[in-house]
């Protein structure tokens, strides 16, 4: 029970969070272009690069704590559902360059992202099982 109440309010504070973003996004830049969205997903990918190869295989972390993060609070944080509707409302109404755009950053955008996120991950958590090694903690 304690494992599906940590998933939840992690998922509902990924889902306000996501909100909030795409709130203030949507002040700052206007409806034009789904930028909130974007932004939302791309660090979701980088949060979630990192945390894989980083985060997650800290033994200081448990098993509801790693899905909390993970399928509560990331699941509900990034949307790929937002981001399919918004592909085809622009194509919809006649957005095709930013349609195209969208799809885009969000594909090449999110992939680099993890990959940043997993890099950097890695390499800390090497650094860290070195020092930890080495007697330097």
């Amino acid at each position: 029970m304690k494992r599906f109440l940590m998933i939840g309010v992690a998922g509902m504070t990924g889902a306000l969070c996501r909100y909030f973003v795409g709130l203030g996004m949507g002040l700052f830049w206007g409806a034009d272009f789904p930028l909130g969205t974007l932004l939302v997903n791309w660090s979701g990918c980088l949060i979630l690069g990192f945390c894989t190869t980083y985060l997650f295989r800290l033994t200081i972390l448990n098993t509801d704590l790693v899905l909390a993060i993970g399928t509560g609070f990331l699941g509900a944080y990034t949307t790929f559902s937002t981001f399919s509707l918004e592909v085809v409302q622009l194509f919809e109404s006649g957005e095709v360059i930013f349609a195209v755009t969208y799809l885009g950053l969000s594909f090449l955008g999110g992939n680099l992202l993890a990959w940043i996120g997993f890099a950097l991950g890695e390499r800390r958590f090497v650094r860290k099982r070195e020092a930890v090694r080495g007697g330097d903690l």
